[in-house]
């Protein structure tokens, strides 16, 4: 007879779709419209994806479910890619899992540390796909691009934390001098401000 594997009973119910639906939460403070048309693609409804969102917290709150990459395991199963990533004088290991559905050409990435610790989890391109044909700044639309896009795109690009949870934000100077300020949510694009 087959054991559970460990930790099962905390998250029966919750994998890939649901694990999607989760990050909606967060862009739909964004991007409302995107989030309605994406819960439809997933035939999920309003509640079922601030569910997912409140079991997700839930989770990493709990003291029953796993931690660190094992709940991304227990959720999501074994990552589809594991690659070390050197980072000042440790290395990391970078493991990402693919969401077949809203974004077919990204994928989510843990940064995992010692002990199995996810120091930063976004959605990043795929290794096997391109990067898409970015224009000038102010055009760029909402869900085009992820924060490693727009790095390689704008050399004059400036990261920042904006210490605010599942956000990233990159500063890119104007020609005509100023600022556009990009917000990324799980590591996709949600708005550029001038």
């Amino acid at each position: 007879m087959r054991r559970p594997a460990p930790y099962a009973h905390a998250v029966k119910g919750f994998a890939r779709r649901e694990f999607q639906l989760m990050l909606l939460r967060r862009m739909s403070d964004y991007q409302p419209q995107l989030v309605q048309a994406a819960c439809a693609e997933l035939s999920a409804t309003h509640t079922q994806y601030m569910q997912a969102h409140h079991r997700w917290q839930t989770m990493l709150r709990s003291r029953s479910a796993p931690k660190g990459l094992s709940l991304y395991e227990a959720a999501l199963g074994p990552a589809d890619e594991r690659q070390p990533v050197p980072y000042g004088d440790a290395v990391l290991t970078a493991h990402r899992w693919r969401l077949a559905g809203l974004w077919p050409q990204l994928r989510w990435e843990a940064l995992v540390g010692t002990d199995d610790i996810v120091l930063h989890g976004w959605l990043v391109r795929a290794p096997d796909t391109a990067v898409p044909e970015l224009g000038p700044v102010q055009g760029l639309a909402p869900w085009s691009c992820v924060v490693d896009d727009v790095l390689a795109r704008y050399p004059a690009a400036r990261q920042r934390d904006p210490q605010v949870p599942a956000r990233w934000a990159v500063d890119i100077p104007a020609d005509s001098g100023g600022m556009y300020q990009l917000t990324f949510v799980h590591g996709l694009l949600q708005q550029v401000v001038p």
